[in-house]
């Protein structure tokens, strides 16, 4: 069990570490147009990938390596072993609960809204 706890783990810093890589990625892009570096270096775009890749590697590095990471999330990958989750019935049932009060809220509001359009134009 020890093993499975240990791959989830890691593959939640492998995820981490990727959307920290998209997104200094995208920040990036933003900044390189607004400033217009495009025009003032010429491999903006490989610097770019690279400094993602490199920050995404040194997060995972550091996540990966610290103790107190770890010991944190295989309590967190416990925690979530014992959670009873809901059966496949249990969320259709509670799915179509809340499609119908969304409906009958939606009627009420617009039935409202509609009456209240009535009255100010009649006011009005």
């Amino acid at each position: 069990m020890e093993n499975q706890q240990q791959k989830w783990v890691t593959m939640s810093f492998v995820a981490a570490s990727a959307l920290l890589a998209i997104l200094v990625f995208s920040f990036g892009q933003k900044f390189a147009g607004a400033y217009d570096l495009e025009a003032r270096f010429r491999h903006v775009e490989m610097i770019l990938q690279g400094g993602s890749v490199l920050l995404g590697i040194l997060l995972f590095s550091f996540l990966y390596r610290s103790d107190a990471v770890n010991q944190f999330m295989a309590e967190v990958v416990v925690e979530l072993s014992r959670v009873s989750w809901p059966t496949q019935k249990e969320t259709r049932a509670a799915t179509l609960l809340v499609v119908v009060m969304v409906l009958i809220s939606g009627l009420f509001l617009g039935l409202l809204d509609y009456l209240w359009t009535v009255l100010l134009k009649w006011i009005i």
